[in-house]
């Protein structure tokens, strides 16, 4: 479907806006991103309002929805229902599609004069994306009426063009921001009790946040200076090699509504070791592709790494299973073309 013109409210910080973009333009799409915060995409008409408070977002609604109606586009897509939504309400733009993140159901269903704006932007779209069936779920249950507008359309992965051996020293890492919601602090206390039973276990953390000093902290008391490395956040076009270094990567999350670092380990040919939580399990097969354990189960993470680091056998299994999944199920030109035919469908109702 090419020659529509369509207009994209998101961060342009996002890796996830910045492939939606690019994998979009490249299917003939004009499209113009309009942002809170970031940097102008190259070769996008983008447009940036000052990063700031969330009352940023109603200071700027009035702008942005000038600026949308400026580009005279076919369509609206909102990525991320809750502040962007608020744009996309104000555009009065038909069709708009809207997609739901995960963090922005949660965060705006807290309290009912939020979760009441939610509804408007919610009841006023053409069309909702959610990323998986556990969010979906989630979705109904808060607004069971919109159920009929909502499709499922994940973050798919690209594929890497070749994937290393597993490194014959075995180790495992961490790929996520240090905050409590994705649990680094669980996985250092499960570390400690890895060590007992593997003494030179070796675990690389990525990332950084508002926990990074608190679990350096953590790391000294438990006497793992010499089992973790902190290294820092890893730049997405860099994040492959990282991973193929090593064999396992472990998601100690409390709370995810997808999990898209677990695909991404998966197209590496890397098991994963994952909390049984959200919408984790639709991307992690139990004792296929990897393996779940309870949410804030320290004991019952450091069983479940003993025993994939001591079973080289499985962790192959494991990551050629990930792969095949992921190559069936969410490569990113399969939700490239789940959001085009998304697209064709509400235009087409829309008379457009």
């Amino acid at each position: 479907m090419a020659n529509k013109r369509l207009v994209i409210f998101g961060w342009a910080q996002s890796v996830h806006i910045q492939r939606w973009v690019s994998g979009l333009q490249a299917r003939g799409f004009e499209i113009k991103l309009i942002s809170l915060g970031g940097e102008k995409l190259p070769d996008t008409e983008t447009v940036i309002y000052p990063y700031g408070p969330r009352i940023e977002y109603l200071k700027h609604t009035g702008d942005a929805a000038r600026e949308a109606r400026a580009f005279r586009p076919d369509l609206v897509h909102v990525h991320y229902a809750g502040g962007f939504g608020l744009w996309g309400l104000r555009a009065h733009i038909k069709p708009t599609v809207v997609s739901i993140w995960g963090s922005d159901l949660n965060e705006f269903s807290r309290h009912w004069y939020t979760r009441f704006l939610l509804g408007l932007i919610l009841g006023n779209a053409s069309a909702i994306t959610v990323t998986g069936g556990y969010l979906k779920g989630a979705t109904v249950a808060l607004f069971p009426d919109i159920e009929s507008k909502l499709h499922v359309v994940p973050f798919g992965v690209e594929l890497p063009n070749e994937v290393p051996p597993m490194p014959t020293n075995v180790k495992i890492c961490y790929i996520k921001a240090h905050r409590p919601v994705y649990g680094p602090d669980i996985l250092i206390d499960a570390m400690a009790e890895v060590k007992k039973t593997i003494p030179d276990i070796r675990l690389s953390m990525a990332g950084r946040g508002e926990m990074t000093a608190k679990i350096q902290e953590q790391i000294v008391s438990h006497g793992l200076e010499d089992n973790i490395k902190l290294v820092g956040f890893i730049e997405n076009q860099w994040m492959y090699h990282f991973i193929s270094e090593h064999n396992i990567v472990v998601m100690p999350s409390r709370r995810e509504s997808f999990g898209v670092a677990a695909l991404e380990a998966s197209a590496c040919g890397r098991p994963v070791i994952a909390s049984n939580v959200g919408g984790i399990p639709e991307v992690v097969l139990n004792n296929l592709t990897g393996v779940l354990v309870p949410p804030e189960d320290p004991a019952a993470l450091a069983e479940a790494i003993i025993r994939l680091v001591q079973d080289r056998a499985s962790q192959q299994q494991m990551g050629e299973a990930g792969q095949r999944y992921v190559m069936a199920n969410y490569t990113w030109e399969k939700s490239l073309d789940l959001m085009a035919t998304l697209y064709e469908r509400v235009l087409h109702v829309s008379g457009k």
